[in-house]
């Protein structure tokens, strides 16, 4: 797909629709993709879609145009959503569909979800015998087969080792499971039972929206003004983002930084911009960005247009209404062969992780420029992934295999007037931490540790918010681990004078205390008794430290986030008289990791 917008009345109607209805059927169909985001969350069985709700579902009409996404879902995923849609209708067009049907794909290329866990179902909606609309769920599964638990290695320069590719499917039809289908799948991953329990769970999503959308349409007050109001929806959403961005100064923004290495090399890999604002429409060119990657940091153009369309709405018009109109002025493009615009067959798995994380920080440096009391400095700049999976020996185990997946948060960038945020998911990921209960009742792991650590934060007038850490005890044997980290060497970045943050740190304890450290991107065995150290980056700071109010400096040193010693250095405070009377939050004990949980969930 060309342009992930859809163009102006793409339902096919004309619209004449009063504000008040407007608000109120746009209201109507968020509503439904906000349920069918719950019950997809509810009738999962993995934990990384039912406690940490690494899922997405949207609304469309038959075009493939967005019309309505659930706010709770991942940003990178709904961006990524139209180019699901796209690839859908070119491989079964809308004139093909029967109700019932659902249809399956997780293809990065040419266009779709941006790696292979992440698979998706889109499902067409009839009512009284007329295609209306469609329904999308993406959820990101514990497995898709591959080199390694958690079909996302490293050490693989090409898609065909990170796993099972499943194009354009039907995978039900006519409301028939194509149980061949569902067997093929089940073969080639090592979860089987939460792959199948999480791909059944997004089919009963989509026979949500099939009811709801029904309820709708068959209301004698609100049915057809639903479906007339559509076209309204888009020009709306458009005509908000038009009069957010004519408020931007006109002119072209520039800014880079690096991912570190792409995991087979050291070569930093080189993510550019040129934001450019004219009048009412704005462009994001990546031209400078480096080439491809043998390692699987490649990414395609609808991730690219994803991080734009996430930033330009949390930058210009945080409470824009989620549609496609709203992008309709904003044009992304990269070359080809660069690592934003990737030829196939070229490793991509770790792109949503990593690559368009960085590709985020990169607009809010170029924004910055433009609007500095709007953006923040880098975040921790990574989602941190780990995959711990192998054979659980644990009596009563449900299953011989399993795979235990999470991304981990990090420190939020300051901003003009704010702190960062202490251990939060930022940006693109808007997931939730699985909770330590959950992980020590679910895989064959002992959580040591869990908290924030102290002197992480990017230094300033506001301070950037520090990374987390968490220590994980290996119980089983058989074990193996792959680890999606950056920014040890590019460490996150401050403005206005604030200083950049503590990178990442990971590293492995053996039984008999001897220890190694793990490069960012790293793909090992851990045996048993073992214990794996994560420590993410901190978030940057935001104006000199020198000018930081002194009863914020002795709040943070009470509350265990700054040492007396950093207060003293960085912040010029003195040696804080006041005493702590909190234990730094890396150093809580087991019993207090409840706390912490509670804290990381909080601010997800």
């Amino acid at each position: 797909m060309a342009d992930d917008s859809g163009k102006r009345g793409a339902a096919g109607r004309a619209a004449a629709i009063d504000p008040i209805t407007l608000e109120i059927m746009r209201n109507r169909w968020l509503g439904i993709a906000e349920e069918c985001c719950a019950a997809l969350v509810r009738a999962s069985y993995s934990t990384n879609i039912k406690d940490r709700r690494d899922c997405s579902v949207a609304l469309a009409t038959p075009e493939g145009v967005i019309v309505a996404q659930a706010e709770v879902g991942t940003p990178l995923h709904l961006g990524i959503m139209p180019g699901v849609l796209g690839a859908i209708l070119t491989e079964f067009p809308s004139d093909s569909m029967q109700p019932g049907d659902v249809y399956a794909s997780n293809l990065p290329y040419p266009e779709g979800p941006g790696h292979l866990p992440d698979l998706s179902l889109v499902a067409p909606i009839f009512h009284r015998g007329e295609l209306v609309a469609l329904s999308a769920s993406t959820a990101h599964h514990v497995d898709m087969g591959g080199y390694a638990p958690g079909s996302m290695p490293f050490g693989v320069t090409e898609i065909y080792q990170e796993g099972l590719q499943i194009p354009p499917i039907a995978l039900v039809r006519g409301g028939e499971l194509q149980e061949p289908i569902l067997r093929l799948i089940e073969q080639n991953v090592r979860t089987r039972i939460e792959v199948r329990g999480d791909l059944m769970a997004q089919y009963a999503t989509a026979r949500t929206a099939e009811r709801r959308v029904a309820e709708l349409l068959g209301s004698s007050a609100d049915g057809r003004r639903a479906l007339d109001a559509i076209p309204a929806i888009l020009d709306h959403a458009e005509a908000c983002m038009r009069a957010g961005i004519r408020e931007l100064p006109d002119g072209a923004y520039r800014f880079e930084d690096y991912l570190d290495d792409d995991g087979v090399t050291d070569a930093p890999v080189r993510i550019a911009v040129e934001i450019r604002v004219a009048g009412d429409e704005l462009t994001a060119d990546f031209a400078g960005t480096g080439a491809q990657v043998a390692g699987p940091l490649n990414a395609r153009l609808s991730a690219a247009r994803a991080a734009v369309y996430y930033t330009c709405k949390a930058v210009i018009d945080p409470d824009l209404p989620t549609s496609a109109g709203a992008y309709r002025p904003i044009h992304v493009t990269a070359p080809e062969g660069t690592v934003m615009n990737a030829r196939f067959p070229a490793a991509i798995g770790n792109a949503n992780i990593l690559t368009d994380q960085r590709v985020v920080d990169v607009l809010m440096g170029a924004l910055a420029q433009c609007v500095p009391e709007r953006v923040c400095a880098a975040c921790s700049g990574e989602m941190n992934l780990l995959n711990i999976g192998g054979a659980d020996d644990r009596p009563n185990a449900p299953d011989s295999y399993y795979n235990y997946v999470e991304t981990y948060a990090g420190g939020q960038g300051a901003m003009h007037d704010l702190d960062g945020e202490d251990g939060v998911h930022t940006h693109l990921t808007n997931t939730r931490n699985a909770p330590v209960e959950v992980i020590e009742r679910t895989y064959p792991l002992e959580v040591v540790r869990y908290g924030l650590v102290p002197d992480t934060e990017g230094a300033g007038r506001r301070r950037g918010g520090c990374g987390m850490v968490r220590e994980l005890r290996c119980l089983g044997e058989r074990t193996v681990v792959t680890v999606g980290a950056d920014r040890r060497r590019f460490t996150p970045w401050g403005l206005d004078g604030g200083k950049h943050a503590a990178g990442s740190m990971l590293t492995v304890t053996a039984a008999g205390g001897s220890v190694r450290v793990l490069p960012t991107k790293a793909f090992t065995e851990l045996r048993r008794g073992d214990v794996l150290t994560i420590r993410t980056p901190g978030g940057g700071g935001w104006g000199a430290p020198a000018e930081r109010e002194r009863d914020r400096v002795e709040r943070d040193v009470r509350a265990g986030l700054i040492s007396p010693e950093r207060a003293h250095e960085v912040y010029g405070a003195g040696r804080p008289s006041v005493a702590r009377r909190h234990r730094p939050r890396s150093e809580l004990t087991k019993s207090d990791e409840s706390i912490c949980s509670l804290r990381s969930s909080r601010f997800t």
